[in-house]
Formats: C-alpha cells, structure tokens, sequence
C-alpha cells in the first residue's frame, strides 16, 4: 500500500522509519531544544491527524513521555535548555493496531505514555532518554515497535487508500471522488474513516492542508494569496482556515521564524 505515489516530505528533523514498518508508522524525529542555558520556551507540536509518542530527554533522563492524540489545533508546551525531543509518528489509521488505543477517545488530547502503554512506557522512555546517536535510537525504536506491529493488523485498505489520498494531495483531494475510486458511499467513507482516524475526512484534510503551508513557510514563502492558492482557497478562507489549526495568523508565523532566522535558531520542529 505504500509503494509508488509522491515522495514524502518531512519537517526537520524528521525521517522515514525502517521499511519493515513502514504501513504503520510515518515518521521517527528528533529535535534538539536550542536556546540558552537556563531559558525555556514553548515548543508547538502542529496538527498533523496522526497519533504520535513523544519523549522529552534531558540531558539521558526522561523528563517526560506522552502518547498525542489526533488533533485539530496547535499543542504548545514549555520546553528547557539541554532538552531533546524524541518521537514517532504512526500513520493516521494505525493507533487502535499498534498501541491499543481509539484514537478518538484521545482526539486533542495528551496522555501519559504509562496510562496508554502501561509500565513498558517507562522502559521505553529511559531507553529513548540514553540513546546517544540516531543509530542507537533507531535500535530503540527497532526493539520496541518489532513486537508491537508483528501482532497489528494491516489498515482498512479502504480508508488507508483516502488517507494516502488526502497527505499526498496536502489535503486539497476531493472526499467524494475518492470514495467513488474505492466503490464506498460518503457515508460509509465517514463511519470507518472516523474510527480509524479519529478525524472525520473533512477534520483531516484541514489538519492536512495547513500543515503544508507552515511547511512552505518554513521554506521561505511569504506570499498569502500563494499559501491560499496551494490549499485550494480564497485568500480570507484561507487565513481563517490557518489561524484555526494553527492558532495564529499566517504572518505571525512568518514573523516568528524570521525571528528565529535572525538569531539563527532552528525553525519548525518535525513535531
């Protein structure tokens, strides 16, 4: 199911996973917390209809370990000086498979690893917390998700094909022809997509389109009426659309991460 179609795009510090799981997990990242010793700031984590782990490391402790639901507005959470933050990303029909969870009972919410994942959570985040180099963590990750995924269930092809549909069209793919391609009623489409999402169609492609305008934005566009255009809106739908998932203006972002360019800091995490 994930042969051919458009090459994925990552954020920074973002990678594909191993292809052994690749139909159930996205994407592993890292980010390095870079600002001053003894400052904190507040990381985002942007919508992407995916349910994500996420572990912040200080300094080969874990300081935290949360398991993200799917959401539909911006997460912003305080971060400190020596923290790194660790993560994988599942594919958006994959969290009930993998980790044993309905995805909408967690639909933008934050949970404890532990209360998900149960006392293996804290295992798994010391482990994460000591990994030295991407080769170790990959290591890590290969060990935990290996008995994980032998026991997942493959998505429903039918939904997985819709949601393929709708990250390679950076959300602007037309629902019901979709549906029509894979001989399902919008209705039915709705139902099992929701189950298996968390999200409805609709819910998702949002999510889906604003994230690749703050990924275009972060690569160096400045231009609104070419954001809209990209995500297949008017101009003012558009900017309503952004600041609802996002939870600021698009030339507030903008402003942030020229910010950020001109104290040459990171920009956008992969979170």
């Amino acid at each position: 199911m994930t042969s051919g179609g458009p090459t994925r795009r990552y954020f920074d510090g973002e990678r594909p996973p191993p292809d052994r799981f690749a139909e159930h997990v996205l994407a592993l990242w890292t980010f390095d917390v870079d600002i001053p010793e003894g400052e904190s700031a507040l990381h985002t984590t942007w919508p992407d209809g995916c349910v994500s782990l996420f572990i912040v490391a200080n300094r080969g402790v874990p300081a935290a370990a949360s398991v993200i639901g799917p959401r539909l507005r911006a997460l912003r959470a305080p971060v400190r000086s020596g923290h790194v933050l660790r993560g994988l990303r599942l594919w958006p029909d994959t969290a009930a498979s993998v980790l044993g969870v309905d995805p909408g009972a967690i639909r933008d919410l934050t949970r404890p690893a532990a209360e998900v994942l149960g006392i293996g959570a804290l295992s798994l985040a010391r482990a994460v917390a000591r990994a030295g180099d991407d080769a170790e963590l990959d290591a890590v990750w290969d060990a935990w998700l290996e008995p994980h995924i032998a026991g997942a269930e493959l998505p429903d092809p039918d939904v997985r094909f819709v949601v393929r549909r709708l990250i390679d069209s950076d959300g602007t793919c037309d629902i019901a022809d979709a549906a029509r391609e894979v001989g399902i009623s919008a209705r039915s489409l709705d139902r099992r997509f929701e189950a298996a999402v968390g999200l409805s169609p609709r819910q998702f492609a949002r999510v889906r389109r604003v994230r690749s305008t703050i990924g275009a934005i972060a690569a160096g566009e400045r231009a609104v009426p070419n954001l809209a255009r990209h995500a297949g809106l008017e101009p003012a739908s558009f900017a309503r659309e952004f600041r609802s998932v996002a939870g600021l203006a698009p030339q507030a972002l903008m402003n942030e991460l020229d910010q950020l360019d001109h104290a040459d800091r990171p920009g956008l995490s992969a979170s």
